[in-house]
């Protein structure tokens, strides 16, 4: 093994900072970028020549020269088109996927519904579009990378245990990499989407969210968390599994929290309240946008509940931001409201902000996973970078 001399560490380092800085602008010159890292000019140009025969760097032409005169610029930016990240989402009822380019620029969007819990069948769904969007490729890399999102714990690119898929008769990482030669990540929902509202949301300009809970609420409950800018799994990827804490009710009978509040918990309660078999979402608009008085009592309770569950995380953590993933939510903004109203009724401390993310709400964990692929594939895991939809 040959070990970095300070020098090499210091050029890995500096050439970091060049590709961070050239993600985050549009435009820019060599000049520009020594004078934003104080670098020597020399440097930046050497660190730029490595990145353009990586085929990181796109040649913009000359620029227009500053107010005080002096050389017209050479403009560069980060080469986006460099190749394409494939993220899925599996889902209990859906394969969703999404292709983005390297910069999280989204290229195409699919849901395809499941009808099966079997991984085998799923993996050979996930081949066909794997092979299929290999053909159709406009980049010099093409696929670079796999992204997957799981409704269940994830710890070092290994599934713990699912309540929805079977996972236990066949391999679906070993699978993929059998199938074609780039990264497969996997990792969980909840956490994709702090990783999306990191690198994806924008901020009001006068604030900076470096600590950020995502409320997912969906087949169940659980939390992602992003302590100083880094997302925080805790011990064996358990982190965020709020929705398996235990509710005793007045008979001293213990429930879990998702048991009762998830997003599918309360469409079976409402489902076996009107006879309706497999009651779905789309029957729960119906019946919301109709005022139904035993759903809106049922809904009333929801909002309690989720009102407790924000309040009680925002006091053990105090994040800059709590942002909720609900459909719920989504179709019905008003229930956001209430809930806001429910929690500073009970006094908080702090000024933690509670916020929905109802515009994507289908895409977040693959616009998560495609961030985290594209971190991996250039070496920035640790460094703040903005990413394009």
């Amino acid at each position: 093994m040959i070990m970095k001399t300070d020098q090499d560490v210091m050029r890995e380092n500096n050439k970091k900072l060049v590709l961070k800085t050239l993600f985050n602008t549009d435009q820019t010159s060599r000049s520009s970028i020594a004078d934003q890292i104080n670098l020597q000019k020399s440097t930046v140009s050497s660190i730029i020549r490595e990145l353009q025969d990586e085929g990181l760097i796109e040649e913009l032409g000359i620029g227009e020269a500053s107010n005080i005169g002096g050389r017209r610029p050479n403009l560069i930016r980060f080469n986006h088109k460099f190749g394409f990240v494939l993220a899925f989402d599996l889902g209990v009822k859906h394969l969703r996927y999404s292709i983005n380019y390297i910069n999280g620029e989204l290229i195409r969007h699919v849901s395809t519904r499941l009808y099966t819990n079997k991984v085998k069948d799923i993996f050979e769904m996930m081949k066909e579009i794997i092979l299929d969007v290999k053909k159709n490729d406009d980049t010099p890399n093409g696929l670079v990378g796999i992204a997957i999102a799981l409704h269940a714990p994830v710890s070092n690119n290994r599934i713990l245990y699912s309540p929805f898929l079977d996972f236990q008769t066949f391999n679906l990482i070993d699978a993929l990499k059998e199938l074609i030669d780039v990264p497969v990540i996997i990792e969980n929902e909840a956490n994709l989407t702090a990783i999306y509202v990191r690198d994806f949301y924008r901020h009001d300009q006068n604030v900076q969210f470096d600590n950020i809970l995502a409320l997912n609420i969906h087949n169940g409950i659980g939390v992602g968390t992003i302590i100083e800018g880094r997302l925080y799994t805790g011990l064996n990827g358990l982190s965020g599994e709020i929705g398996r804490s235990i509710i005793m009710s007045a008979n001293k009978k213990t429930h879990r929290l998702e048991e009762i509040y998830s997003e599918k918990a309360v469409l079976d309660q409402i489902g076996q309240l009107k006879n309706i078999p497999d009651f779905t979402l789309e029957d729960f608009i119906s019946f919301m946008e109709k005022k139904d008085e035993q759903i809106l009592a049922i809904m009333e309770q929801w909002v309690t509940a989720i009102a407790q569950l924000t309040y009680n995380l925002i006091q053990y953590s105090a994040p800059d931001a709590v942002f909720l993933s609900s459909r719920f939510i989504a179709f019905f903004p008003q229930l956001l409201d209430e809930i806001i109203k429910e929690y500073t009724a009970f006094d908080p401390l702090g000024s933690t902000q509670i916020i929905s993310i109802d515009r994507h709400i289908h895409e977040l964990t693959l616009f998560g996973g495609a961030a985290l692929v594209s971190r991996q594939i250039l070496g920035l895991e640790s460094y703040d970078l903005f990413f394009k939809k």
